[in-house]
């Protein structure tokens, strides 16, 4: 069974996607884990063999949409930032940024 996950890594993905949403929809005592429960079972995925492990696309995928959602939801609150001492601050920043590099 390990070898067939080995050859086929989106397999693997899918598997470790639906049991840990699986997982995270049990309740004990009026808790659960959510979408949590998906990153425990990718934990114990790996633990479990060291040869599984997903192509590097993968993580460039999930980097891209992770930056995406952060500028949608930081994006409107950006320009409002410039009002009062915003414009300040953000102007602080960059110099400091700049020194820094």
């Amino acid at each position: 069974m390990i070898q067939i996950l080995i050859d086929n890594p989106l397999l693997l993905l899918f598997i470790v996607l639906a049991v840990g949403y699986a997982i995270g929809r049990i309740k004990i005592k009026g808790s659960s884990l959510g979408v949590a429960a998906v990153l425990f079972v990718g934990l114990a995925a790996g633990a479990l063999h060291p040869d599984l492990e997903l192509p590097d696309i993968i993580f460039l995928l999930g980097l891209v949409i992770f930056v995406y959602t952060v500028g949608l939801s930081s994006g409107p609150g950006f320009f409002s930032s410039f009002r009062r001492k915003g414009l300040r601050d953000n102007l602080f920043v960059v110099g400091m940024l700049t020194l820094a590099a």
